[in-house]
Formats: structure tokens, sequence, C-alpha cells
């Protein structure tokens, strides 16, 4: 009969608490087909099946139920019901459970007393660095109402282009990633679906081998260890204490609506009416608010009626208000309460501003720690860098290129394979250098700046200034451009009263500048980068100090000084749309 079904990827997995008995997986199918219609039989019905995979050969045991089910028509004022089809699949192997279900009845709490559910953090381990993150959702680590909640992120590979400033406050709660030819999304709850055309059961069992064996040699992520981490709550609730409950109501506000829930409300004689739209509107009204917590976990104003209930690994909301309100799902009620905590629709921060419980699971903040990856990525080892004993050189009246051994023409030689290299240094400058790349379809603004080697601040404090002032003109139109290189760059470059013969267009035949401008701007591919040029920054030097931050090893002040500058650099010119680097002695 499990020949007859055709699925998609798309499951939970999980790793028992205990023994698994015979008894345990009934329960669980019995609790899930309980929203059988009345007089129903199931279409298929198997329990704990051996099965063999020939073309892999393995063995996974599967359970199935699939049956009718109805669910009432709430668009008519009469007794009509939806005839749908429901199934629970359970597909034990090596040790895990991977669970596919629709329609079913509610089996969250049987799953949460004999099953651990692998979560979202735990499954994007298992993509490795050529991963490309196509769409992220991020809810930051705040319950304020002034305080931006959620964001989301889509690009055809985030790594690189997503500022992970600060991201250490952020938790990824939705991740779409492409990992060759397979594209996958995993949910905060720990769903995992995978794009594809429905299969048979054996390809489901092997696609799940697949993703249990992702997870036992699953490592660290160097771009998602930037955001929050996730902790135990056990280990945070030895340091703090809850401060203050969100009801994170717009979730809970869609999610009804997209499913068409109807919320009823519970009279004092027992029976459950459904509510209006203007009590409605006053209740959502009330779940948007923040509500502060004691340290006996009381709500505050609400003392006696609500509080933050502690659970050995959990902490759930006990409110009799939110008792009182009934959602009906798929044919059953249950308390407005129950089905918030169900779907981790709440957040709960902490006296320590580090910590934030969200989605079931406790987070903590790891900014500029966290980022550290990222920001040495930043930096490009030159290795003529060395070389450099001036930012300019030393200029004469015959002179038609800048000298070797200055930052300048170091620049130019690593840019000498784009189409055009302007140099617009001084007066009302851009940036030192200005490049045109129109086969790799970029665009570059240069600014550099000489130095002994040190991991001094100061000296990248104003480089990083320059660089981020003049970001706003990297999206110059093209008679902007046009017009600076018929007047500013059609001339010989002048430095400290010294006429030279350096012509201020480097590299490119300005003749044909103009419909090259256009195609570059057309072009869908066009990125730009903002480049530092800095002959005073080691990347060894910094990645050194740097990998003591991370360790929790103490560094003096001005290198926690450089990590938040260069971050800042960073996370400015990423929120321009553009790319971030800084050439640096290896």
């Amino acid at each position: 009969m499990p020949e007859r079904l055709e699925l998609t990827k798309n499951a939970h997995f999980y790793l028992p608490k205990n023994d698994v008995t015979d008894e345990i997986i009934q329960n669980l199918l019995d609790e899930a087909s309980s929203n059988m219609e009345e007089g129903g039989v199931f279409i298929i019905d198997e329990f704990r099946k051996e099965a063999f995979v020939e073309e892999s050969e393995f063995n996974y045991i599967y359970s199935i139920k699939v049956f009718p089910s109805v669910r009432p028509v709430y668009f008519l004022n009469d007794e009509i019901e939806d005839r749908i089809h429901a199934y629970i699949i359970v597909i034990e192997y090596n040790g895990h459970y991977a669970i596919l279900r629709k329609s079913c009845s509610n089996i969250s709490e049987l799953i949460k007393d004999n099953f651990e559910l692998i979560g979202s953090t735990e499954l994007s381990r298992t993509f490795n660095h050529d991963a490309e993150y196509q769409k992220m959702a991020l809810r930051n680590m705040t319950v304020s109402d002034r305080a931006m909640r959620a964001r989301s992120y889509e690009a055809a590979d985030l790594k690189g282009l997503l500022s992970t400033h600060s991201a250490g406050r952020s938790i990824p709660y939705y991740l779409k990633i492409r990992q060759g030819s397979a594209i996958k999304s995993i949910s905060g709850t720990g769903r995992i679906v995978e794009a594809s055309q429905r299969i048979s059961i054996d390809d489901i069992a092997s696609w799940v081998k697949e993703q249990v064996e992702l997870l036992a040699n699953a490592t660290d992520n160097e771009f998602l260890e930037a955001f929050a981490k996730k902790v135990e709550l056990n280990d945070v609730l030895d340091i703090t204490t809850p401060n203050a409950l969100l009801i994170e109501s717009t979730q809970l506000y869609e999610r009804i609506e997209k499913d068409g829930l109807v919320l009823k409300y519970k009279l004092s004689k027992g029976k459950s009416v459904v509510i209006s739209n203007r009590i409605k509107q006053r209740l959502f009204q009330e779940l948007e608010k923040t509500y502060e917590v004691d340290s006996n976990y009381q709500i505050v104003g609400r003392a006696g009626e609500s509080k933050i209930k502690k659970n050995p690994k959990t902490l759930t909301i006990h409110s009799k208000v939110l008792s009182s309100f009934r959602v009906v799902e798929k044919g059953k009620e249950v308390t407005l309460q129950r089905y918030i905590i169900k779907n981790g629709f709440y957040s709960i921060t902490f006296a320590d501003p580090k910590y934030m419980y969200f989605m079931g699971a406790c987070f903590q903040d790891s900014s500029g720690i966290s980022e550290i990856n990222s920001i040495l990525d930043i930096l490009h080892p030159i290795p003529d860098m060395a070389n450099v004993t001036s930012e300019k050189g030393d200029f004469s009246t015959n002179q038609q290129a800048f000298e070797l051994g200055s930052m300048f023409e170091l620049v130019e030689r690593i840019h000498q394979g784009d189409n055009y290299v302007f140099c617009d240094d001084l007066g009302i400058e851009w940036a030192d250098h200005i490049t045109l790349n129109c086969t790799d379809g970029c665009i570059s603004f240069i600014h550099s700046k000489h130095g002994d080697q040190t991991t001094s601040a100061s000296k990248l404090h104003d480089v990083v200034g320059q660089g981020i002032k003049n970001l706003g003109n990297m999206f110059f139109t093209q008679q902007q451009l046009v017009q600076r290189i018929e007047t500013k760059f059609n001339d010989f470059y002048k430095n400290s009263g010294t006429q030279t013969q350096i012509h201020r267009v480097r590299i490119g035949d300005v003749t044909r500048v103009e419909s090259d401008l256009e195609s570059l701007l057309k072009n869908y591919q066009l990125h730009r980068k903002c480049i530092l040029s800095c002959s005073f920054i080691s990347k060894s030097s910094i990645a050194t100090e740097f990998r003591k931050i991370q360790a929790g090893q103490p560094v003096a002040g001005h290198i926690t000084q450089l990590l938040w500058i260069i971050s800042s650099f960073a996370h400015a010119v990423r929120d321009m749309h553009s790319i971030p680097i800084i050439y640096c002695a290896p």
C-alpha cells in the first residue's frame, strides 16, 4: 500500500529522549489521526514495518496512517464541512526519527514528552562553505516598541553582501539555501524542506538517511557563526532572570488569518462563542504590548493572573486571559495560550541583555566576537605592500607615472587589468582612484594611506572616515562621471606646487568612455567596491590579536577599537549594497 504515496521532502527530525517503544509510536499515530471523520476508515495503516532500499542498501522502519478528515466551513452560517485527507508518516533510521504530516491533529505534547527536536541551528551546520544563502529572516534580540524587531534579506548569495556588523544580536529563524543543485529551506521550528518532485516513500527514506549522515558530519558554519548562538536555558537562568515578555502578535495574527482559524471565548457557563471583530481587534491590541516580568516571574500589573512558567528545558506562559480564548484548529478547540506556546509565538528577554528566549530556545548575543572571521575576510594581503615607502612618492616636472614604491603606483598596478583607472586625488575628490572594469561589471573607489605597520586604530580611523564619506558618490550617473572626465580628469596631476606629466586618466581610452559607461551602468551584474589601501596594516598581526578576542584572552584597548572601526566600515559599505575590501600587508 505505501507504494501509492507520492511525497515531497518536508519533515521535522528528532532524537529520542528515552527508548522508543511500540506504545509511544502507536500513541503518536493515534493522536495524529484523532481528527478522522466519524465512520471513516484508514486508507493506509502501517505500523513499524521494516523496508530495504536495494539501490542504497539500507534498512529503515516506517509507520503510516492516511485517513479522511473534515473541517468546518466558516464562511457559511450553516453546518457544512470540507472533506480532506490527512497523513502522518514516521520514518526511523539510525536512531533518528523523521516525521512528515499534513492536516492531522496536534501531537506537540506527545512529541515534547518523548523526543528532542533537531532545531534549525543544528540543521544549518549541515551546509558547507560552498552553500549559497539566498534568503534569510532575522529576529532582533529586543522587545522594545521603538526598535526594529525583525527583518529579511534576499540575494543570489548573502555571504559577502549582508553586513554582519552587530549580527550577534540577530537570531536567524528562516533560511533558504542552495547547496549544489539542491535548494533547502529551514524554519525556526526545525522543519526542513527541499524542493523536489513528489517521490516514493523509499526515496523519502533515502533523503532522510542523507540528512542524518549530514548531521553526523556537521561542522561550524563561518557565515552563521556571526549570528546569535543557541545556549542552554538552565545555564542562562543560573546567571539572570526574565524581565520582559512579548507575544509575537504579527506572526500569530498572520497564521490565524492565513489558516482561516476561528477565535472563540469561553463563557463562565462553559459555552464557547465566536468573538466579534471588535473584540478580536482589542485582543490583538493588548497582545502587541510588551509586558514587564518581575523577579518572581509574575507579569507586572497582572500578578496572580499571568506569569512566566519555568519548565525543565523551556519557558512558557501561564495566563488566565489567554486560556479563556480558544482557537478552532482542524475541528478542535485549543486555548489561545496553548496555540501560542505550541507555535513559539512569544519572546522573553532577560535582565542581562545578552540573552533572549525565542521560538522555544535561548540565544546569546555574540556581537563583536562572532563577526571576526568575516572581518578578517575583508583584509586582502598584497605581497608588494611591504615595499611601499610612501603614499604618493616624490614629483618632478617631466614625471609621467607615480614613483615606484608609492601606494598610488601599487594601486594602479593592482588594477592594471581594469578598463579605466582615474586619479581623483586632491581638490573635491570622490576617492584617490576610481576604476571601471567593464568585463567584470565593477566600479571601485580606492582610498589610500601609508604609514609604518601598527595595530593602532587612529590611522585607520582617518581613511575609514574618508571612505564612508564618499559612499554616496559611488552611485554616480553617467552624466556626472563624464563631466568629471571632461573637466578634472582631462588634466595633469599637480602636487606640492610641482606640475607633473602624470595624466589623471591613468588607464583607458576616453573617446569610448561614454558608450562603455552606458553599458556598465546597465549591466545587471554591476557591483561596487569600496577599497581602502593601507600599508600600515598587516593581516597576520591583526589576525593574531583578533584570535585572542575570540579565545576570551585580554587585548589592549586599541585592538577592540580597531575591531569596531573595521566592523563599522564593513557595515556602512554593505548597507550601501557595496563590497568592503582592505588592501594590506600579509
